[in-house]
């Protein structure tokens, strides 16, 4: 088998909603089944991996969950890294399943602890979009997988499942000065892009919009102490981890692939 279709992913994830097993979707998969108008992601035959997130506290079900349906799994990874990540394959290794516990570590860390109940499939959408505006060195598809998001949801205070949070992601910026620094950054990056990718009109007056609202409610969030220290120190000190560092880290702890955009 091969992941080739968002119903591969509900597939497993349907089948640990039954053990009560808290399972959901990150990455460029995530888009595909939240957002129609990712095309770029509808194109796609097939993923060579898909990147899931569950809770530490469940990982051994987690486990037996996934061993029940014939992955097979990396036990020196997962004696090693079990901790906060959870590596699989299949057993014709077509692909791989790494489950993040608790937390997403790329150039910044995404908790999610008490949120993954939010949705059924994904990870809740401010979240998803977190994971692609904390990307340092932005790629065609995040830009893209920002674009679509943006697109097809609306940038307010409501509930996570529907709408991009504003209270939710102001409150991740206000509290750390690196976060702030990275998404607004992003932000006004991707605002430099839309015209390269998105053709005048509704759509991308939308986006637009959206991008420059979530900047101004980001600034304009009220900023804690720490970050208020950290702001100090601003640039001269980076602010952010990059992949090949966790790779390098991961892969000295015993795993056979690193960490990636997904």
């Amino acid at each position: 088998m091969a992941i080739t279709e968002e119903s591969d992913t509900k597939r497993i994830i349907d089948a640990a909603r039954e053990q009560k097993v808290y399972l959901r979707v990150i990455g460029g998969l995530a888009f595909k089944i939240r957002c129609p108008s990712a095309q770029h992601r509808a194109r796609a035959r097939k993923y060579g991996d898909l990147d899931l997130v569950g809770y530490k506290k469940q990982r051994v079900e987690i486990g037996k969950v996934l061993e029940g349906l014939g992955f097979v799994p990396n036990r020196r990874f997962n004696a090693l890294q079990g901790h906060r990540r959870l590596l699989y394959v299949h057993p014709d290794e077509t692909f791989d399943i790494d489950v993040f516990l608790d937390t997403f570590p790329m150039c910044h860390e995404l908790n999610f602890v008490g949120r993954l109940e939010q949705d059924v499939y994904t990870v809740p959408l401010p979240d998803l979009l977190l994971s692609k505006l904390q990307v340092v060195q932005l790629n065609e598809k995040d830009v893209l997988d920002i674009l679509a998001l943006l697109q097809d949801y609306e940038v307010t205070e409501g509930n996570d499942g529907e709408v991009l949070n504003t209270r939710f992601i102001a409150r991740l910026c206000g509290k750390d000065w690196g976060w702030y620094k990275t998404v607004t950054i992003n932000i006004d990056k991707v605002l430099s892009m839309v015209a390269d990718y998105m053709e005048s009109g509704k759509a991308k007056d939308t986006v637009i919009r959206r991008l420059q609202q979530l900047k101004e409610v980001i600034a304009s969030c009220p900023k804690s102490l720490k970050w208020r220290l950290r702001a100090i120190i601003g640039e001269r000190s980076r602010w952010y981890e990059l992949p090949e560092d966790m790779a390098g880290e991961v892969q000295a702890e015993g795993a056979h692939r690193g960490t990636g955009t997904p």
